[in-house]
């Protein structure tokens, strides 16, 4: 049921981040923190080509993302893989994109969990954050209320560059959805 309604919630904030991304050169994607599937779905009906790994801690939410993602696992181009943000089971450079969607803010070690990602990226990746919130005066309050009952870090769109950057990308793009207070980020490695 939750994953239903997250990926319900998500649908409006994954299109208009869909419009702000060149997946042209989408090949290989690691979905961190997989959840229900719905921005995998999403993602792939634009990246028609690319293949896909889900990686969540949940065999439930597994599930869920092949249910969601039906026609992709049958046509062999997804796979989940149970395991967690903090030490991701895969080589050196697997993937050309890290995709996480609503997911940073539950990261336990975000610094350590950033450069993991960057570790499974081959050289001229990139990782594309979305998400619904951010640190800022104009959204705390909202943030606050969103924190009731669940452990969440928000952090500021600074933050979020500084970390991305210590974790060892070199170029990082943002835009921001002011009205809705939605984000996308992409993080890019040498060699783009």
């Amino acid at each position: 049921m939750m994953a239903r309604r997250m990926n319900r919630n998500h649908r409006g904030m994954m299109e208009w981040a869909l419009d702000q991304l060149d997946v042209s050169m989408i090949t290989n994607v690691l979905d961190v923190g997989c959840g229900g599937g719905g921005p995998m779905s999403q993602l792939s009906s634009k990246a028609k080509g690319a293949r896909f790994t889900g990686v969540d801690l949940s065999d439930d939410m597994l599930r869920m993302t092949c249910k969601v993602n039906s026609s992709t696992f049958k046509n062999g181009r997804l796979r989940t893989v149970r395991g967690s943000v903090s030490s991701l089971p895969f080589h050196d450079g697997s993937f050309d994109t890290v995709f996480a969607c609503e997911t940073t803010y539950f990261w336990p070690d975000l610094r350590e969990n950033l450069k993991e990602c960057r570790r499974v990226l081959a050289d001229g990746g990139r990782m594309i954050l979305v998400q619904e919130a951010w640190d800022s005066p104009k959204w705390r309050e909202r943030n606050e209320s969103w924190q009731k009952g669940f452990k969440m870090r928000f952090c500021s769109l600074e933050e979020y560059e500084s970390l991305l950057r210590e974790a060892g990308f070199a170029k990082v793009t943002i835009t921001t959805e002011d009205g809705q207070g939605w984000f996308v980020m992409v993080a890019e490695t040498e060699g783009n």
